[in-house]
This record gives C-alpha cells, sequence and structure tokens, in this order.
C-alpha cells in the first residue's frame, strides 16, 4: 500500500519482528535460567514524540487531509486541529490542568474523537466510559477516577445532567481559539481505562504518554503506510487506542462506525466499500457475522481491505481458513494479543495463507517471558504463566497499590535498572515455531464478547440479591453471554435475580440466563463442579418449541423454553452478537429475514411478529435480497446445523486482551 508523507516521526530502522524469534538466555549470562525470553526488535530511544503532537503535526503540514468520517461527514486534519484546540482552550477556562483525568461520555462520532484528541491537548488523561453502563457505574467510575470534568456528546449530555456532574460539550462551535500549549511528559497520563476487578468495582489502568507513544510507535512499524481504518471498538475499550493513535498519527483516515452500522454488519461492509477501507480490527465473533454479511452482498464489496486485525478473544481456526477461502485479494490476517495493562498489544501472528493458530511473537518493544510460579523461566515446550515486560507497561491500577503491587513486579531480565513487567495470568508455552500457543487462564477471569470479566464479581452480585444462597457463574461456550446457576428459595424469581445484577453492572458482565438449582454439583474433594455447570449452560431447556415461527427462533437462540410476548430481547439475555443469530433463525422459521436495525427498534416477539406480517421486514437492505433468500434460507440452516455440532474446545479459551 502506497503511504502518504509522514510528518511525524518516522519508524524506519524497526526491524519486521513477524520474523523474529526469541533469544535463548546464554549459560552464565545475566539473564536467569536456560528458557527461552522472547524479545521484539528495539523502539528508536526515549523521548518519544506525544500522540497528540503528532496528529498536529500532521495537521499543519496537511490541512486539507481527511481525518476522520463518520454518518455522511468529512472532517479534515485541519478542521479536527481546530475543533480539538477549542476543546483544549474550554478546558483549560474551566481549570483543568496538566495530569488532570477528564471523563469522556460520547458516542461513536467525530466530536468523540475531537474530544479525546482535545483532552491530551489540555495536558489531561482521557477517562472514556462506555455509553451502555448503567448510571450507577457511570457514576462510580468518574468517581473513582476523580475526574475533574466531563466532555460529553449531545446525546449524554442530558444523562451527565440528570446525574449532577460537571461536563462540557463536545460539539464543534464558537470561535477560534488557541490551546492551552501545556508540554506533557512522558511520564504523565495520557489515559484511564477501566476493567472489571474482581471484587466487580471498577479497575482503572493508568496509561502514561510514554507507553502510548511506544505501543504506537510499534504499530508503524508492523503497519506502515498511512490506513483507512474502520473503527468498530467503542472508545472505552482499549482497542480503540488502535484506530484512534494508531491511524491518526500515520496521516491516515478514521472511519468511525456509528451505533447503529456496528449493530448491523451489513451496513458495515457497506462502509468498507463505500470509502475504501484498507484495515479494521475487531473481535473473531464480530468478524464471522463481518464474512456472513459479505457473502450474502459479494465478497468483493471488501476488495479495499487489506489487513484484518482480530483481537479480544480467541481465534478460532476455522475462521482462519474461511478467511482465506473468501477473501477477493491479498487480505493478510492478524492475530493480536494483549492486555489494557500493556497498553493494548504484546504479541501478534500475521497469517498469509491458512495455519495454526497461536498469538505469535512480541511486538517492537515489548518482552515476553513463559515462567513459572517462582517467576523463573521454564523450557521451551513446558507451560508457564506470560509475564510481559518492556516499554507499553503501564503505570498501574489508579488508587490501588496493593493490586498494583501483585500485578506489576520487577523485571530481572531487563537489561536498565528499574524495568517492571506485568503477570498476565494467562498460561501459555513457546512452541516448535517460535511462537507462543495460548492455553487460558490461571485465575477465573473470562472474555466475554472481547470484554475481559472477572467471574468472581459477577458471582458475588448473584449472591447479593435477595433470597440468594450461593452462586456460580459460567461462560457459554461460544464465549458470547454468561450463565448464572443460584440456589436459592423456591419463590426467587430468575429475572429479578438477573435484574439485580442488570443495576449494578454493565450489559457484558450480566448472566443472560439465570437457573435456579436446589444444588451445585460437587466433585470427589468437595468443590463446584464448574465443568458439570458449564456443560450444563449448554443444555436446551425442556419444553423448547414454540407456537409461532418468531418465538420458535427466539427459544432457539436464547436457548429458553418459555418465550413471552412483550418481554424485552435483551432482557431475556440477548446481545448484539445473538441479535445477528436472530436474523438468521428468523430467516430459518420464517421465511423472512429482517434488518438488524430493525430489529433492533422491535425488540419483543409481538413486534417481530406484526414486523414480519406487515411486511416492514420483506427486505434486509441488499440489492437483490428477494433473489437470493433462498440461497440464504439454506446458509442459515447450514450454520444451525455447525453451531449444534461439538465444538472444537481449542475454540473455547480466552485470551488475555
Amino acid at each position: 500500500m502506497s503511504s502518504p508523507e509522514h510528518p511525524g516521526p518516522s519508524p524506519v530502522g524497526l526491524a519486521r519482528p513477524e520474523h523474529a524469534r526469541p533469544e535463548h538466555a546464554r549459560p552464565g549470562s545475566a539473564r536467569p535460567g536456560s528458557a527461552r525470553l522472547g524479545r521484539g526488535a528495539p523502539l528508536p530511544p526515549p523521548p518519544r514524540t506525544p500522540v497528540h503532537e503528532l496528529v498536529t503535526a500532521i495537521a499543519r503540514a496537511h490541512p486539507a487531509r481527511p481525518a476522520v468520517r463518520c454518518g455522511g461527514r468529512t472532517v479534515g486534519y485541519g478542521e479536527l486541529d481546530a475543533w480539538s484546540a477549542r476543546i483544549a482552550a474550554r478546558l483549560a477556562a474551566a481549570g483543568v490542568r496538566r495530569g488532570d483525568h477528564v471523563g469522556l461520555l460520547a458516542e461513536p462520532s467525530a466530536a468523540m474523537v475531537a474530544a479525546a484528541l482535545g483532552v491530551l491537548r489540555a495536558g489531561a488523561a482521557y477517562v472514556p466510559v462506555h455509553r451502555e453502563n448503567p448510571d450507577r457505574r457511570v457514576a462510580e467510575i468518574l468517581a473513582d477516577a476523580g475526574v475533574s470534568w466531563t466532555v460529553a456528546t449531545e446525546g449524554e449530555a442530558e444523562r451527565l445532567s440528570g446525574l449532577g456532574l460537571p461536563f462540557l460539550p463536545a460539539e464543534d462551535g464558537g470561535d477560534a481559539a488557541a490551546p492551552p500549549g501545556v508540554e506533557v511528559g512522558e511520564g504523565d497520563p495520557a489515559y484511564l481505562i477501566y476493567t472489571s476487578g474482581s471484587t466487580g468495582e471498577p479497575k482503572g489502568v493508568l496509561v502514561e504518554h510514554g507507553h502510548l507513544a511506544a505501543s504506537t510507535l510499534a504499530r508503524h512499524a508492523v503497519y506502515p503506510g498511512a490506513p483507512v481504518f474502520l473503527l468498530v471498538s467503542p472508545i472505552a475499550f482499549d482497542s480503540s487506542v488502535v484506530g484512534l493513535w494508531g491511524t491518526l498519527t500515520a496521516g491516515g483516515c478514521l472511519v468511525v462506525a456509528t451505533a447503529d452500522e456496528v449493530r448491523d454488519p451489513a451496513r458495515l461492509v457497506a462502509l468498507v466499500e463505500e470509502h475504501g477501507v484498507t484495515r479494521t480490527l475487531c473481535v473473531p465473533s464480530l468478524y464471522r457475522v463481518l464474512l456472513d454479511a459479505a457473502e450474502r452482498a459479494g465478497v468483493e464489496r471488501l476488495a479495499s481491505l487489506d489487513t484484518v486485525i482480530v483481537a479480544g478473544e480467541p481465534l478460532p481456526e476455522p475462521l482462519v481458513r474461511r478467511h482465506f477461502a473468501l477473501r477477493p485479494g491479498p487480505i493478510a490476517l492478524v492475530n493480536e494479543y494483549g492486555p489494557t495493562e500493556a497498553t493494548v498489544w504484546a504479541s501478534y501472528h500475521r497469517f498469509d495463507a491458512p495455519g495454526p493458530v497461536s498469538i505469535g511473537g512480541p511486538i517492537p518493544g515489548a518482552a515476553l517471558y513463559v515462567l513459572d510460579e517462582e517467576l523463573r523461566p521454564v523450557p521451551p515446550g513446558t507451560e508457564g504463566e506470560l509475564v510481559i515486560g518492556g516499554a507499553g507497561i503501564a503505570r498501574g491500577y489508579f488508587g490501588d497499590p496493593g493490586a498494583t503491587a501483585r500485578a506489576f513486579v520487577d523485571d530481572p531480565f531487563a537489561e536498565a535498572p528499574g524495568a517492571r513487567m506485568y503477570r498476565t495470568g494467562d498460561r501459555v508455552r513457546w512452541n516448535g515455531a517460535g511462537t507462543l500457543d495460548f492455553l487460558g487462564r490461571r485465575d477465573q477471569q473470562v472474555k466475554i464478547r472481547g470484554h475481559r470479566v472477572e467471574l468472581g464479581a459477577v458471582e458475588a452480585a448473584l449472591r447479593g440479591a435477595p433470597g440468594v444462597g450461593d452462586a456460580v457463574a459460567v461462560p457459554d461456550q461460544a464465549g458470547a453471554q454468561l450463565v448464572g446457576f443460584v440456589v436459592a428459595a423456591s419463590d426467587i424469581r430468575p429475572e429479578d435475580v438477573r435484574a439485580h445484577v442488570a443495576e449494578r453492572f454493565p450489559g457484558v458482565m450480566v448472566p443472560a440466563r439465570v437457573r435456579i438449582l436446589d444444588a451445585f454439583p460437587r466433585t470427589l474433594n468437595g468443590k463446584v463442579d464448574r465443568a458439570a455447570l458449564l456443560a450444563k449452560a449448554e443444555e436446551a431447556p425442556s419444553g423448547a418449541g414454540a407456537p409461532t415461527g418468531v418465538a420458535a427462533a427466539w427459544a432457539e437462540v436464547l436457548k429458553i423454553s418459555e418465550v413471552p410476548a412483550e418481554v424485552n430481547f435483551f432482557d431475556l439475555g440477548g446481545n448484539s452478537l445473538t441479535m445477528f443469530r436472530l436474523q438468521d433463525a428468523l430467516e430459518l422459521h420464517t421465511g423472512t429475514r429482517p434488518s438488524i436495525v430493525a430489529l433492533f427498534r422491535h425488540t419483543t416477539v409481538a413486534a417481530q411478529s406484526a414486523l414480519i406480517r406487515d411486511g416492514g421486514a420483506a427486505a434486509d437492505g441488499s440489492p437483490g435480497a428477494s433473489r437470493q433468500a433462498a440461497a440464504r434460507r439454506a446458509r442459515a440452516a447450514r450454520a444451525r446445523r455447525q453451531r449444534t455440532a461439538p465444538a472444537d474446545p481449542r475454540t473455547t479459551q480466552e485470551t488475555g486482551r
């Protein structure tokens, strides 16, 4: 791919690390043990230019170049520079100073991008909050982060006002303003992203400018050029950093998918074609439905793509094979791995052809260690904990020195004194190809739809529901949702227990189904038999078989026996990914394929039945949909058979992102 002139620091000289192999510590060397220590190519030494300064430099050199496209609007680099300068000036006038924390509550939009850039230009760190969090969670995160102000887009401002929290609007307006001209250092905070803690309380990972600059430089080395990048990640999810700063610091164009577009893979395919998208990142489960939509519309509509990055959940090997079977051109597939604590990513595996799945080798500037319980290196082929060192290791957990000390420890393998490494809790081993096989988690942390979830936090919330004596939460086989099991009084209703959790946690942490048991199955040593509960979570409830096609589709997708006519799909445990499966199931059971947008607007059995009956769902919005209906029904039937087939257990493991 050709690349326009890059006015920022050039990553030239960084070796392409996909061919690098972990080095062996030499006998008698300063590094203990004889195991492999995976080290990425070196990065240019500090100081490294902060990302917002790279973006403003591009704006000065190329003001007319498109920077952001969203919802039919194109914002050039010069316009983005002026917009973010006004936000920075308003923050400074409100009293925001270098090192402060500023909340960010925004729907996917150009205003969201300008707000994040404006916060950095004010010398502050942005604290993104997911819009789908309940009010209580939003307030907890903003309070824990100690934000002085919050920048909000128009759709979220009323919510903050209702919570009594101070905010500034992100929308453009007003006269030209000069930003405060704050100079930040590598140790100043850049962003604070919250993950789920083991107690259910929000836990913020603080990333400094030096960490973000190093991670972004590594991305320039691995993915050279100025991409047209399709952003589908919410800004509160750390993979948004890939699109935001990886694209804008390279002089590329960021195509921000709106909330409705992210929900509809057919519209994502249209965005790729319309804007000539060359690169994107998503969880594998979303990429699967994106390929489904591309098959219906014609895979040639993805022809502009040259790289698809998947991350955040396990990559099934059949998806790798499907990618290369369907691709309309030479599209690379890259499997990335990395926790928030390592600034988005630490390893990657690039596929140019089908092959075994691994999480690859180290990115530039990273070090990957496979260690035993005493933090000593283990030999190649031996299972151990993945511990990450290098330039991207975050400062720690904000306001929690105890948790920071347990997870971030001194790095005895680093040449520089004072270096630290992060204990991921992930089990891995070096394989014969010199890359890392991912083997699972050491604790109860799982990945649900790409989000890291502590089962202990969910279980604590379930136990807090009135009438519940004990609780266990397990992921379903696809890693798309949780199933809760509780021991409770006979008069307790599952929907009440679920509602108790939904009041406290974001949707990804709320069990899709809650099942009441008299007692938990136990192993021979008396512990809760989680394997038995995992199997029970996959059981289809008895009595399935609903009287209408719509209800039958719901029963199949949600795995419930009784389907009420007037209850919201999401209140019964549905989510955006199960909505894609519902679209297939409705076509199979009713012969009609409603659009995803229509399904999101009609979220009860009664409403969807009326939609189909009245002809409002006759077409899915794609050209020639009626002529392709029979073929789609056949594909839906095949997909249904595949979903009920036994799964390869390797595809149920979680990654550590």
